[in-house]
Order: structure tokens, then C-alpha cells, then sequence
């Protein structure tokens, strides 16, 4: 089943295990530092999750989806390092976050999609500016080595920030934020704090990146360049994975035991990264668009990811239900519970396919962007409504998740045997499976776990207020306006019938417009949107 697939190079879980021993970072967590990141048990939930994503590429079941020829090189890759140009890309990336996060809850891995479509765009973008080509050429010469390597990159973006009301050169502590420190003929020189970094001790590299636009004063903090994780002077700081060994109030974790998520504060302290592996540095004007390139991209994957946790906790809830002795379909209050938790999953993975069907081209490459404004309603969605899910699986279950007795209890001879018998439910579901149900669900929803989940999916890929203003920003109110103006007959076409006002670029809720779309599927050209901008004049 594990099979190399012909004419690929992908490494296996065991295969990316072993890759990390051949680093040697300096990795702290729990006041101890690590001797083996691929060996050390705090880690091992994460490192589980990362390696789904290459056994799975590696499934002749999954290898359509879990794979992808980039077009820069010709070679098979795995679908998370790989180039996004066409509307299918981006719905298989879609599907593909979502098929392996059902099984792992956070696969950590699509972060590294996210920040190489972002950065292709943003090497793109300085070449044009400049009349050059060395910003994509170098970019792409460094993508290739990681999908030839098949690597697993980490997303050094969050600054630690300092004092939020004042801009990067205005803190107290420069190295609040990571900026350049020297420069030389061999490279830069790179010193400051990275607070909030996904996966950060068991990556092969990290894509060090700003976090906000930047301006003139800023230069020094607008650089974007890739760090293997070993570079001497970077020293991570890291938490556990999931909650591996722990003994819990009812039992060991049975999910996050198994799958979890480690963040680490990577500390830069005059670390050299040469030429070759700067996408930037200096040229601030430009990290706005990177910031939100990376941001429209990463909320695009978010909606896949945990649209598979909402597939969990839809199987649970129903397992649940069943094991207390109840058909959702006959029972109406059940039913209505459980028919909005798919509603709320399925309804921000809507906004997630929307953005794929209706996402072209970056303007200065063949890089593909999912829609804005779906990509943000999902995101917010989800950040919003994962309190729902949580509230709504709490509800099928009933209070037994978190009353449950310790499972030592399970194995007492005094009490095993009376409670199979008292907290059995449906005669044909076993007591263990009940129980194990239950405490399934109090680790995914009423636990560390459960807490983790909310607040990753509040603040992960930023606020809801960052979302808030994307959509606001790139919503086209202008031409709702213009529909209304119309009907209302504010303005008089040359025939004289009724046609919208004249459009005023300066009046603030008629700026953004949406030109008129056709979809042209089945006669698409490869790397072409599904959805069309039609001609000036044939919009209505």
C-alpha cells in the first residue's frame, strides 16, 4: 500500500522521521532541551500528523489527490509543496487538506503550501517592478529543491511585536520583531523573535517572513528568506505536541495522544542565511502584497482543515448518539442538532469551493489565488462557529463525557463488572465502545484539546477583525449599490431609458465593482479560470 509510485522520489513517514535526525536545532521544551526531535515524546503527535502527509502521497488511493506534476519542473510532487495554476489546483488542495485533517485533526503540513504560492507571487511581483528575473528564478530553483527533497517548511511569520500601537522600528526592543542586521557580499545577517511558529521543531526548514506591511522605516524588517532549521544562532522554544503519556481525569487522550500540534518562539541571534536563499530583503513595498497573498492562501487551506475536524466531530456525535440508544432520524431534537453541525461544516467548505471556482491568475505569474472574499467568509465562519461545533457535540453526547469515572476504574473488580452493566445504553453497542466514544469527544471538545481547537481556529491565519476588513475591502458593494441606483432610476441612459448614475471612483461605497462573470466549463483551457471575466461590453 506504501509503495513508491513510479517516477517519484516522495518520502514515507518513516522516511521523514529519519530525515529529522540528520538536524541538529537547538529545541527546548518543557525546560529541557531536546536531544533527537524525531525521538523525543513530546513531539511525537505532531510528527504523526506530518508523516500522514507523506504516507498518504504514497497511496495509489490518495496519490491522485495527495500528488501533483509542477509545471516549473515536469516531476511529481506532493500536493502540499506544490504551485497552484488552475481552479482544479486549488480544489484539490482543498480536498487534500481536508482528507488528511480528518485523520489528524491539524496536518501543519499545507502551511508550506501557503507560503510557497505566496512567496512565487511576491518573486513575481519585484521582477516586474524591477525589469528582472532573479527573484523568481532564485525562488524557483529553492522550490524545486524542497519538492525535489520533499520537505516539510515551517512559517516563521508572527513577530513577537512588542508594543502593538508602534510600528517595527519604533520598539524599545528591536528584536520584537526579526529584521536584517547586516549585509554582505555573501548574504544577510538576521536577528529578532518569530512568537507564534506552527510545527517549529520538527520541520526541515523554516520561511522566515514579515507579518504586516511595512513602511520606509521598516526596510530593515521586510525581508522574506528560507532557514534550515539547524542555521546556527536560531534556538526554539517550543510545547508539547497534543497531550502524548498524559493520564488524564477520564483516561488517556485518546485522541491527542496520537495527533497534536507543537508551536515553538524561534529566536534568531545574528544567524547568516546566504544569498541564494533570500527572497528579499529591504525592498518593503512590497510585503503587503506578500502578507496578503500568504493570508488569502492559508485561510483558503484553514476551511479544508477544519471542515475534517467538523467530519469528526460528525461521526463522533452520531457514534454517540447511537450508543445512548438513539436514531437521529427519529428523534427530532438529535436530528436538528445534528443536521446544523453539518450545515455549519459544509457551509464554510461552500465558501472554500466558491473560492477555488472563482480564483485566477496573480497578475505578475501563472500562480493561482483563491477568491478573497469566499476564502475570508470561510475562515470567519469557521472561527466563529467552531464554538457551535464544540456546543452542538456536547448536546448529542449528553453530560457522561466529562462525569465518566477514571478508566482504572474499567479494570477494578470491586466496579468493573456493575458499571458495564449500569452505564451500558443501546444493548447492541458494547459498554467499552460507548465509553470510548465518550471519552473521544471530551479530548476533542471539553478538554486541552477542545480549548486548542477553538482558539487555533479564532486567531490562526489572524483575527476575525482581519477577516472582517478583507471582505469589507474586496466586496464588491459598489455594483449592489449601482443595482439599487438603477432601479430606483437615478440616471437616464442616451435612449432615455432608466440606467445606473454615473460611476464616481471617489465615492467610497461605490469603489469596488464586480466585472461580469461567465462560467465557461468545458471549454476551460488548462491554467484558466473556471469563472471568466467577461467583456466591457457584455457586463451588465
Amino acid at each position: 500500500m506504501n509503495a513508491p509510485l513510479p517516477g517519484t522520489s516522495l518520502m514515507s513517514g518513516a522516511d521523514y522521521r529519519e530525515s529529522l535526525r540528520r538536524y541538529k536545532p537547538t529545541v527546548f521544551v518543557d525546560g529541557r532541551r531536546v536531544d533527537s526531535v524525531a525521538d523525543e515524546a513530546a513531539f511525537q503527535p505532531g510528527i504523526n500528523a506530518i508523516a500522514l502527509t507523506y504516507d498518504y502521497a504514497r497511496r495509489s488511493e490518495h496519490e491522485p489527490l495527495m500528488t501533483a506534476v509542477q509545471h516549473t519542473s515536469g516531476k511529481r510532487v506532493n500536493r502540499l509543496s506544490h504551485i497552484n495554476t488552475s481552479a482544479g489546483d486549488l480544489l484539490n488542495k482543498l480536498e487534500a487538506v481536508r482528507l488528511v485533517c480528518q485523520e489528524t485533526g491539524c496536518a501543519q503540513r499545507y502551511l508550506t503550501h501557503d507560503a510557497l504560492n505566496a512567496i512565487a507571487q511576491v518573486s513575481a511581483r519585484i521582477d516586474d517592478a524591477r525589469g528582472s528575473t532573479e527573484h523568481a528564478a532564485r525562488f524557483h530553483e529553492y522550490l524545486h529543491r524542497v519538492q525535489d527533497q520533499d520537505l516539510t517548511l515551517g512559517v516563521a511569520m508572527t513577530d513577537a511585536k512588542g508594543d502593538r500601537s508602534r510600528r517595527p522600528h519604533e520598539q524599545a526592543d528591536v528584536d520584537s520583531y526579526l529584521h536584517v542586521v547586516e549585509r554582505n557580499a555573501r548574504g544577510i545577517v538576521i536577528s529578532g523573535t518569530k512568537a507564534i511558529v506552527t510545527g517549529a521543531p520538527y520541520v526541515h526548514e523554516l520561511l522566515v517572513m514579515p507579518c504586516r506591511n511595512m513602511g520606509k522605516e521598516d526596510a530593515d524588517f521586510a525581508v522574506c528568506c528560507a532557514v534550515p532549521l539547524d542555521a546556527p544562532g536560531l534556538t526554539i522554544v517550543a510545547r508539547p505536541a497534543g497531550r502524548p503519556g498524559e493520564k488524564l481525569e477520564h483516561g488517556d487522550a485518546l485522541f491527542s495522544r496520537k495527533y497534536g500540534q507543537s508551536t515553538g518562539v524561534c529566536m534568531f541571534d545574528r544567524v547568516f542565511v546566504p544569498w541564494e536563499r533570500v527572497f528579499y530583503a529591504g525592498e518593503w513595498e512590497h510585503s503587503g502584497h506578500l502578507t496578503y497573498s500568504y493570508a488569502t492562501h492559508h485561510r483558503h487551506s484553514c476551511i479544508g482543515a477544519r471542515a475534517g475536524f467538523g467530519d469528526l466531530l460528525i461521526g463522533a456525535g452520531a457514534l454517540m448518539c447511537e450508543a445512548n440508544g438513539f436514531d437521529p432520524g427519529k428523534e427530532s431534537h438529535l436530528r436538528e442538532q445534528m443536521v446544523e453541525l453539518i450545515t455549519i461544516t459544509e457551509s464554510f467548505f461552500a465558501c472554500g469551493v466558491a473560492a477555488s471556482v472563482y480564483g485566477k491568475a496573480d497578475e505578475h505569474c501563472e500562480v493561482f489565488m483563491p477568491d478573497p472574499v469566499f476564502s475570508n467568509i470561510g475562515k470567519l465562519l469557521l472561527a466563529t462557529k467552531i464554538y457551535d461545533m464544540h456546543r452542538i457535540a456536547h448536546y448529542v453526547s449528553g453530560g457522561l463525557i466529562v462525569t465518566l469515572p477514571g478508566p482504572d476504574e474499567d479494570h477494578n473488580p470491586e466496579t468493573a463488572a456493575r458499571l458495564s452493566d449500569v452505564l451500558r445504553a443501546n444493548p447492541a453497542i458494547p459498554y467499552e465502545q460507548r465509553i470510548e466514544t465518550a471519552r473521544f469527544i471530551e479530548d476533542l471538545t471539553a478538554g486541552y484539546q477542545g480549548g486548542w481547537y477553538s482558539v487555533i481556529s479564532l486567531h490562526g491565519g489572524g483575527s476575525p477583525a482581519a477577516m472582517k476588513q478583507e471582505i469589507w475591502r474586496n466586496y464588491p458593494v459598489g455594483s449592489k449599490v449601482e443595482l439599487v441606483e438603477r432601479i430606483l432610476e437615478r440616471g437616464i441612459a442616451a435612449d432615455g431609458s432608466p440606467a445606473a448614475a454615473p460611476h464616481d471612483p471617489a465615492r467610497a461605497i461605490t469603489r469596488n465593482r464586480q466585472p461580469g462573470k461567465c462560467c465557461d466549463t468545458g471549454c476551460t483551457a488548462p491554467g484558466q479560470a473556471v469563472m471568466v471575466e467577461l467583456p466591457v461590453s457584455r457586463r451588465a
